[in-house]
């Protein structure tokens, strides 16, 4: 198993007030780090966190500073790693909002289901996938994240909780909402059939930006994960010169 370098505290201190940062580890703030083990004690921290109020955080995958709030609360949702169930025969999970991708393909694959989008990194929660409405290489096939959720438990400022499905104001202010509606508490997500944990990948060159674009395009329906590499040190005619990668 791969190492999970979280850029969040994961020890519980004695000392709350904690320096945070994104991914890019830049521009750190103070904030106090509360990490909830139950829905109702992630409901008493959103009723106690003060005026500069808290924002929910993941794996802290973020590149920028969507998980910092700098002199307010911060709620480390990984206590929050429940798979509740998982409905083999529709291709579906419940399960709780710190819950990782990466626990997901571990306990889906076997059974023969994947998850439907998974970005440059598989280490983020279900949550922060909601929040950021993440993309991945099929995108041009799948679209977002967001768009396999069925429904989602939402922890609302005043300590209330709804259970939020498509169509509605608050499921499209909250898929990429950045964590600024409530804090997204437990989703119900559908699954992608696979046959096997291998992938079969084709590796090309393009001479171009032209030729990358065209060979992309062109083979969009076949390949439902494409991802090129473009040579930014290439000038004149190579200009835009990639690695395309497609499986």
């Amino acid at each position: 198993m791969a190492a999970d370098t979280r850029t969040t505290p994961t020890t519980d201190a004695d000392d709350p007030f904690v320096s945070v940062t994104g991914w890019g580890r830049t521009a750190p703030s103070t904030a106090y780090l509360w990490r909830p083990r139950t829905h109702e004690q992630a409901a008493a921290a959103v009723r106690e966190w003060g005026a500069r109020g808290g924002i929910a955080r993941g794996l802290g995958r973020a590149y920028g500073d969507a998980a910092q709030n700098a002199g307010g609360c911060v709620l480390d949702m990984t206590g929050l790693d429940r798979i509740h169930s998982i409905d083999v025969t529709a291709g579906t999970v419940v399960c709780d909002a710190g819950v990782s991708l990466h626990r997901l393909m571990e306990v889906l694959l076997p059974l023969g289901w994947f998850v439907p989008v998974s970005p440059g990194t598989r280490y983020i929660t279900v949550g922060g996938a909601i929040g950021a409405s993440v993309h991945g290489k099929n995108h041009h096939v799948s679209g977002a994240f967001t768009r396999h959720v069925s429904a989602f438990d939402l922890l609302l400022p005043d300590g209330s909780v709804r259970t939020v499905t498509p169509g509605t104001d608050l499921f499209d202010a909250t898929a990429g909402g950045m964590g600024l509606t409530g804090v997204v508490l437990a989703a119900v997500i559908r699954l992608h059939r696979v046959e096997t944990s291998y992938m079969l990948v084709d590796t090309e060159r393009a001479t171009d930006l032209d030729d990358v674009l065209a060979r992309l395009a062109a083979d969009a329906e076949r390949h439902r994960y494409s991802v090129a590499w473009i040579d930014l040190l290439a000038r004149g005619r190579s200009t835009g010169r990639s690695v395309i990668t497609r499986g």
